[in-house]
């Protein structure tokens, strides 16, 4: 038996993925002015549902017959998202790809998502301690 569920290896990891996401956005605005520079975007959001239903993205081969199969809930460590080029339309002069609005719309949602997920497990902490201090 473990203290933390499934939820909060979720939330965990669901932490540490907005976290690279923030810096992949901030790497984009810190571009905004270089010439050729292109944007990028890391998307995790559809591994992290599947995490969530228990089916991850990863596909196991037994090779020897001795192989152990995959037991007990699966790993959420294993979502890692994919990084990738935003697709640009008209590219300026300079063939930067940075669109500076989208860039902040962005790094404003990924910022409320990171801290809505903080606040939900601030609450279990809180409810974790609030049940050791009652048990005493």
């Amino acid at each position: 038996m473990t203290i933390f569920d499934r939820t909060m290896r979720l939330l965990e990891r669901s932490l540490d993925l907005r976290s690279a996401r923030q810096r992949v956005i901030a790497s984009n605005l810190a571009n905004e002015e270089t010439p050729g520079y292109r944007a990028s975007e890391l998307n995790f959001t559809e591994q992290l549902r599947s995490a969530h239903r228990g089916r991850l993205p990863i596909v196991l081969t037994a090779t020897q017959s001795r192989h152990f199969g995959v037991q007990g809930p699966q790993d959420v460590r294993a979502v890692t998202g994919k990084l990738s080029e935003v697709p640009a339309g008209d590219l300026p002069l300079d063939a930067n790809s940075v669109n500076l609005e989208l860039e902040m719309a962005k790094l404003s949602d990924n910022a409320m998502q990171y801290n809505a997920a903080a606040t939900i497990i601030a609450k279990k902490f809180e409810g974790l301690l609030s049940a050791i201090r009652d048990a005493r």
